[in-house]
Order: C-alpha cells, then sequence, then structure tokens
C-alpha cells in the first residue's frame, strides 16, 4: 500500500505452486527411511516488489516462501534485481546457470529418474547471475563472490527444436562441468536429451519422451552415469484436470523401485 501510494509504476505480486500425494520406495523413503510408503506435500510461493525509474529501469525484490514435507520448516531465499536493455542482474539466493539446464522427471513430483542423469551437472554455486535474451538466443554468466565459483549459459530456440548448453566450475572442489540439452516437439510428442560430464562423476546423461493427447499425456525416462551401479528409469501419465494435474508414475532409481501419484497446480 505505500508503495503504491508513493509511486504510480510500483508493484508488489504474489505467485506459486503446490502439490500433494503418496510416494512410495521399497527401500525406504529419503524422508521417512523407515517407511515405503508415506504422505507427500510441497508449497512454492513468490512475493514479488518491483518499482520503474523515470529512466525506464525496472528495480525489484523477490522473497520465496518454500516447505515440504523433508524440511518441515519453511525455508527463505531472497533476491534483488535490477533489469532494463541490458538484461537483468539477479543478487543473493540464485541457480548456477547449469541449474537451467536438466531432464524432466517423471510423477507429480518427480522419482528420481533425472537425479541419476544430472549426477554430473555442477557441484558449484551462485549469489549473482547476469540473464540477457534477443530473440531466440539466450545467455547469462553466474558467480559465486565469496566462493569464487562461475559458470556461463547458451540456450537458442529454433522453434520446433531448442539447444542449450553451460559450463561450471567449482572453486573448492576445483571441478568443472559441461552440460548439454537439447528439446524438441511436433505433433503432440516432445522429446529431451541431457548429456553432462565432470572431473568428479565423470559422464551423466538422460533421455525423455512425451506423448499428448486430448488432456492426457504418457511420458518415459531413462538416466545413467559413470558412478551409478544402476540406471534409472520410468514410466508415468498425466491428466490435465483444468486447472491442476493429476499425475504418477512407476520406474527405478537407486536400485529402489519407486512409484507416486499426486497433483500439482500454479496460483
Amino acid at each position: 500500500m505505500v508503495l503504491s501510494a508513493g509511486f504510480a509504476s510500483a508493484e508488489i505480486t504474489m505467485s506459486g505452486s503446490a502439490n500433494m500425494g503418496l510416494k512410495y520406495d521399497n527401500g525406504g523413503l529419503s524422508y521417512a527411511p523407515a517407511k515405503k510408503a508415506a504422505g507427500w506435500y510441497e508449497i512454492d510461493m513468490d512475493v514479488v516488489g518491483t518499482t520503474e525509474t523515470d529512466s525506464g529501469l525496472t528495480f525489484g525484490a523477490r522473497i520465496q516462501l518454500d516447505s515440504d514435507y523433508a524440511n518441515g520448516d519453511t525455508v527463505y531465499g531472497a533476491q534483488v534485481f535490477t533489469s532494463g536493455s541490458f538484461g537483468k542482474f539477479t543478487v543473493g539466493a540464485v541457480d548456477p546457470m547449469a541449474d537451467d539446464l536438466g531432464l524432466t522427471d517423471i510423477g507429480f513430483d518427480g522419482i528420481g529418474v533425472d537425479d541419476v542423469a544430472e549426477a554430473s551437472n555442477y557441484t558449484g554455486s551462485a549469489d549473482a547471475r547476469w540473464d540477457y535474451s534477443v530473440g531466440a538466443l539466450a545467455v547469462g554468466v553466474s558467480l559465486n563472490t565469496v566462493a569464487e565459483d562461475y559458470g556461463v549459459k547458451a540456450a537458442y530456440d529454433f522453434g520446433t527444436v531448442s539447444v542449450a548448453a553451460a559450463y561450471d566450475h567449482d572453486e573448492s572442489l576445483s571441478n568443472n562441468s559441461t552440460s548439454l540439452l537439447l528439446k524438441g516437439g511436433a505433433a503432440g510428442i516432445n522429446g529431451e536429451i541431457y548429456y553432462a560430464k565432470d572431473d568428479i562423476t565423470g559422464d551423466s546423461y538422460g533421455v525423455y519422451a512425451a506423448y499428448k493427447t486430448g488432456a492426457l499425456t504418457f511420458e518415459a525416462a531413462y538416466g545413467d552415469n559413470d558412478a551409478a551401479a544402476d540406471a534409472a528409469y520410468g514410466i508415468g501419465a498425466k491428466y490435465d484436470l483444468g486447472g491442476a494435474t493429476l499425475a504418477g508414475g512407476v520406474g527405478k532409481a537407486g536400485g529402489d523401485t519407486v512409484a507416486e501419484l499426486g497433483v500439482s497446480f500454479s496460483f
């Protein structure tokens, strides 16, 4: 209310997403090792405040309110940013550039196939990043001003096909990683190919495919890496409820049989 009264261009918005359902792991759930099956929920909320200067620059701040069954207490993440013709510069709880690349998982929250595929993705961190896009091209740089980690990313959208590549450097572990993501889709069929390589895990890779017919989507995913004893894979389905999605899947991850069923939605 104070911002609205003082600045005609100031704005505060709230948005978020949530999910709930049931998870199963025959080796014991990561958040409840004594249980093979248990309930799950996750809530992600963003509060964003922005104001625009007379010169056309936008300044803003974002607070993330995240909570899930495993962590219990709500976790706060904060960012401060400015944007203009130069792109967007953000400081605070930001993700390294390589985190923008990843494989789509199976289910309403994820059974873990993507974790196996992305084992070589990155180990670095960031507290600042710059993002810039022009037309179909998007580039970015991230860094941690304390730990001296850094990363770069470039992506291009050709229309039915898009490609993205990233490089990450972790100073404390002396670890370097590169990752590549190729995505494409046509006639209700969508696919992804992901590959990453680093100095610790070696190679990791995965594929994802989905077929959409009406409100129903069938999907499958596969992931593996040099350090894993077994590959991960799964199949699943999603149904668009109109404002929410019912999703479920079953597969193998970490040598265990895993499954989940639940709903997800955004607001």
